[in-house]
C-alpha cells in the first residue's frame, strides 16, 4: 500500500448483517474519521477498505467473501481488514482470503483503529502481513468480550462491557423490503451501504443479548445475557447527534423491549424514550422491533408527541396459540390482537409491520388458517413472509413434523398475496393528505425518503433538485399516488 499522510489516507466500510452491526459500524467510521481518516463510500477506490461481517451460515460466509472480493479487486494495493462474526468463528480461514492484511474478530474491535494507525507507520507496504487481533484468552475462556468505549468516543454500544458472541445469518423473507428497518427478530437483508455518517438517521444500540429461549432462535446461545445502556449516556449521545445535524435516531436493540438501565427492572424502555422527549431535541424517535411479550400499553401515551415515529414492528410469527407455544413465544394471539387493535385506535396512522414465519413444525392446515385469519383481521403495512428452516442448535431444528418445502411455499405465497394487497390499502388511504418527508436519497430522478410512518415517498416539486443536496432535509409533501411500494408526493412550501 502507498505510504500515503494521515490527512491523505481514506476508508470505507462495508456491513453485512444485523442493525446492531450496523451500530457498530457506524461506531467504527466515527472512530476511524476522528482519527484523522477521510470517509469514502465502499464502491469507491479508498486506502482502506473495512468489511464487518455478522454471519456464520455458507451463505453468510459467501456474501462476506464476495464483499472482500469486491475490495481486492478494487484496489488490490489497499488495506483490507475484515472484522464482524465470520472473522471471529473462522479467523484462519478468514486471513489467507486473497487481499486480506487484518483479521480482527469481535473480541478485538476495540483495537481496530489503533491497530489500523500502527499497521499505517510501522509497514508501509503494498501488503502488509496478515495478523490476528483478539483479546487476551482470559477473556476468550469466559466468553469473548467487546469493551464499550466511553460515550465521549462516539461509539454506539453499553457503558461497561458487553459479551458479543458470533451469531448465525437470519433466515431472509420470501418479500425483504427496501427500507433498513425490516426485522426477523433484529437482523436485516446484508448491504454493502457506507458513508454511515452520511446517514438521515442514526442507529443506536441501547440494548444487546437476550433472556428468551424461542425454539427456532439461536440469538439467545450466541449474544450472551440481555443488557443495556444507561438513559443518561443515551440522552448525552442523542444530544451529541442533534448538535451533528441529524434528525432521526433509531433504538435498536438484539432484545430493545427487555431495556432495563443499570438492571433496574423498575425502568424500562418507556423511561428512556421519555428522558428523550423531554432532555434532546431531536427531530424524530423511532424505536426498531418489540416483542410482544415485552409491549406495555401506557408506552402508547408517548406517541402523542409528534416527534415519535408512528411505526412498529410487532413480530407475530404465528396466530395460532398451539404454534407459538411450540415457538416458546410468552404471549398468545389475544394478547397480540390487543396491542395491534390498541395501537391503531390510540395513534391514528400508526403504520404496524411484522414477522410471520411459514412451515414451522407442527403447523397443521388449522394453525396456518389461524395465523392467516389473524393477517386478515389485523391488515398489517407490512408483513415480512418466512418459510421456516431448520437452525442446527435449535430446538426446533429436531422437532418432529418437519413441513415440507413445497407446503411452506404454498402458505407462504398466499401470506404475500394478502400482504401485497394490505400493503396497497395502507398506502392508499394517505393520498390527498399533507405530510413530513425526511429526505434520504437521490434515486431514479426523484429525492425520496420517508414519512414517520414509514412511507417511502418520492418527491416531486422540489426546488433546485439537480443542483441541490437535499439529503436530511425534512420538507411537506402532498402524497398524490402510489407507485411501486412507495408514494409519490409534491413538495410544498
Amino acid at each position: 500500500m502507498a505510504n500515503h499522510s494521515l490527512s491523505e489516507t481514506t476508508f470505507a466500510v462495508a456491513t453485512l448483517g444485523c442493525k446492531v452491526n450496523q451500530a457498530d459500524s457506524e461506531a467504527i467510521s466515527e472512530q476511524m474519521s476522528e482519527a484523522g481518516f477521510v470517509q469514502r463510500d465502499f464502491s469507491e477506490i479508498a486506502d482502506i477498505y473495512i468489511v464487518n461481517t455478522c454471519t456464520v451460515t455458507h451463505l453468510g460466509d459467501r456474501s462476506s467473501r464476495q464483499m472482500i472480493s469486491q475490495a481486492r479487486r478494487r484496489h488490490p494495493e489497499s488495506l483490507l481488514v475484515v472484522t464482524g462474526c465470520y472473522a471471529e468463528v473462522n479467523p484462519k480461514f478468514v486471513g489467507v482470503l486473497p487481499g486480506v492484511d487484518l483479521v480482527v474478530g469481535n473480541s478485538g474491535k476495540e483495537l481496530l483503529v489503533d491497530t489500523i494507525k500502527e499497521q499505517l507507520k510501522t509497514v508501509p507496504i503494498i501488503k502488509a502481513k496478515v495478523q490476528e487481533i483478539n483479546t487476551p484468552s482470559k477473556h476468550r475462556e469466559q466468553g469473548r468480550f467487546l469493551p464499550m468505549l466511553q460515550v465521549d468516543t462516539q461509539h454506539i454500544g453499553s457503558d461497561s462491557s458487553l459479551r458479543i458472541y458470533e451469531i448465525d445469518e437470519e433466515p431472509q423473507p420470501d418479500n425483504p423490503s427496501h427500507n433498513l428497518l425490516t426485522a426477523y427478530g433484529t437482523p436485516v437483508s446484508a448491504t454493502a451501504s457506507s458513508r454511515l455518517l452520511s446517514r438521515t438517521r442514526v442507529q443506536m444500540k441501547v440494548q444487546d443479548g437476550c433472556d428468551n429461549r424461542c425454539t427456532y432462535c439461536i440469538v439467545p446461545y450466541v449474544r450472551g445475557r440481555s443488557r443495556s445502556r444507561s438513559i443518561e449516556s443515551v440522552v448525552e449521545h442523542v444530544r451529541r447527534k442533534v448538535r451533528a445535524g441529524f434528525q432521526e435516531i433509531v433504538l435498536t436493540g438484539i432484545h430493545l423491549g427487555d431495556y432495563h438501565p443499570d438492571g433496574d427492572e423498575k425502568r424500562d424502555l418507556g423511561d428512556l424514550v421519555a428522558a428523550l422527549l423531554h432532555e434532546t431535541d431531536i427531530a424524530r424517535i423511532r424505536v426498531s422491533s418489540l416483542e410482544p411479550e415485552d409491549f406495555r400499553l401506557e408506552w402508547l401515551e408517548l406517541w402523542e408527541n409528534p416527534r415519535m415515529c408512528r411505526h412498529l414492528h410487532l413480530p407475530m410469527q404465528s396466530g395460532s396459540d398451539h404454534i407459538l407455544r411450540r415457538m416458546a413465544r410468552r404471549y398468545d394471539s389475544a394478547r397480540y390482537y390487543s396491542i395491534v387493535t390498541t395501537a391503531k385506535r390510540l395513534v391514528p396512522g400508526i403504520a404496524i409491520s411484522t414477522d410471520i414465519i411459514t412451515g414451522f413444525p407442527g403447523e397443521s392446515e388449522s394453525d396456518f388458517e389461524q395465523t392467516y385469519q389473524l393477517a386478515i383481521e389485523l391488515q398489517f403495512a407490512k408483513a415480512h413472509i418466512f418459510r421456516f428452516s431448520p437452525r442446527q442448535g435449535t430446538a426446533a431444528a429436531r422437532m418432529k413434523g418437519q413441513i415440507k418445502e413445497e407446503v411452506k411455499k404454498a402458505r407462504s405465497e398466499r401470506l404475500l398475496a394478502l400482504n401485497e394487497q394490505d400493503s396497497q390499502r395502507f398506502r392508499q388511504q394517505f393520498l390527498g393528505e399533507t405530510v413530513q418527508v425526511l429526505i434520504e436519497s437521490y434515486k431514479h430522478s426523484h429525492w425520496e425518503g420517508l414519512t414517520d410512518n414509514y412511507l417511502r415517498v418520492d418527491l416531486d416539486g422540489l426546488p433546485d433538485h439537480l443542483n441541490r443536496d437535499w439529503r436530511n432535509t425534512l420538507v411537506k409533501a402532498r402524497l398524490t399516488q402510489l407507485v411501486d411500494d412507495g408514494v409519490l408526493g409534491v413538495a410544498i412550501g
